[in-house]
């Protein structure tokens, strides 16, 4: 790799938006679960279910940021089929696989030959996991064969605009929608899949241009990211801003999943985010190693809390027993204890880790082991 694209190791700011995040998810999943109806109807719910948006565009763009910087640390160890490159891959499929079997539908894997449509229907549907192992996985292969930064950037930056930008059209192309049921609930949300590739993948694409960008024209220096701020917030304002002029090109049909000013105002708010965290850098109560456990163990989080919450073919969830019955005062209450819950669980699973590394592994393959015996 060229000398003038040196990555840096950690960047602080990306893992205190990411823990940020993680604190988002919690809220928003637990608070969807727990309210009642009555208070769904309130002014203040579109408030939250728009500012609730913000969650996912964070994790995924800061994906594409992280990827970026960890393939420009050791670029030339991931241009051919490497064992580096075997064990990323790996990682990626993991994310996929992991995803779908949240969604397994039958108590059995033996049992899927009875599943009916609707079974099946459920079980294909897309979410965050599976866009973000699909996209890490794409842009791997685009390493392989574009060979250099500047071409990952300028590729996965057009990529990023063409998903965006086309993803209303998309989902009402009839030919997308009629591709095979796997494929269509990949591709687009007209099944019901909550992050399909279109759009979502594109904030990932964005955010690997965004990584190199940072890591070539920004130095590598947190202190460049504080210029961000009014950049991300002009894109913030113009994104919402142009609500009616997107309305008015790609029409009301799907509009709010997929329409490009939404792309722009989340980018906005994710790019303000990470400048305006470089600030708070200076002021964090914890050590930016505490900080990188924490951001490091967002998958387990996500994985712990959406089955503890809605349950899954392994157990009930919370949404059995209480979906529904609380008021947000109440709700907020369980909200602080599970957030607190889900950050403790995560710096001591790092730790371990890290300090005890043999036993687990032995853990996590005991756990995987557990969980393929369930539903065989």
């Amino acid at each position: 790799m060229s000398s003038q694209f040196k990555a840096p190791s950690r960047l602080v700011a990306a893992d205190i938006v990411r823990v940020f995040a993680m604190v988002l998810m919690v809220q928003g999943h637990t608070l969807d679960v727990l309210i009642t109806p009555a208070c769904q109807l309130t002014p203040w719910y579109n408030y939250w279910l728009f500012c609730r948006g913000f969650t996912a565009p964070m994790f995924m763009t800061l994906a594409g940021f992280g990827f970026a910087l960890a393939t420009l640390r050791r670029w030339e160890d991931h241009l051919q089929f490497s064992p580096a490159v075997a064990k990323r891959l790996r990682r990626f499929a993991f994310f996929v696989l992991l995803g779908y079997s949240m969604r397994i539908p039958v108590h059995s894997l033996r049992d899927l030959r009875w599943a009916g449509p609707d079974a099946w229907h459920g079980f294909l549907q897309v979410d965050v996991l599976q866009t973000i192992g699909f996209t890490l996985l794409a842009l791997q292969l685009l390493v392989l064969v574009l060979r250099t930064p500047r071409r990952l950037a300028a590729v996965a930056g057009m990529l990023a605009l063409i998903v965006a930008f086309a993803a209303p059209l998309a989902w009402r192309h009839p030919f997308l929608n009629s591709l095979p049921l796997a494929l269509k609930s990949a591709l687009i949300g007209t099944t019901g899949s909550l992050f399909p590739l279109m759009p979502w993948s594109a904030y990932i694409f964005l955010g690997a241009t965004l990584g190199i960008g940072y890591v070539e024209i920004g130095k590598s220096t947190p202190a460049w990211l504080r210029k961000a701020i009014p950049l991300g917030l002009l894109l913030l304002v113009s994104g919402i801003g142009l609500e009616g002029v997107a309305l008015h090109i790609y029409g009301p049909a799907n509009f709010w999943p997929t329409t490009p000013h939404l792309f722009i105002a989340r980018i906005g708010f994710v790019t303000a985010s990470v400048g305006l965290a470089t600030f708070v850098e200076r002021f964090l109560p914890v050590s930016p190693r505490t900080m990188q456990s924490l951001a490091e163990e967002s998958l387990l989080v996500y994985f712990v809390h959406v089955v503890l919450l809605y349950g899954s073919s392994w157990n009930p969830g919370i949404r059995q027993y209480l979906g529904g019955t609380m008021g947000v005062a109440h709700a907020y209450l369980l909200v602080i204890v599970l957030v607190s819950v889900m950050l403790m669980m995560a710096w001591c699973w790092n730790r371990a880790k890290k300090d005890y590394p043999l036993p687990s592994l032995v853990l996590r393959l005991a756990v995987v082991g557990a969980a393929a015996l369930a539903v065989a």
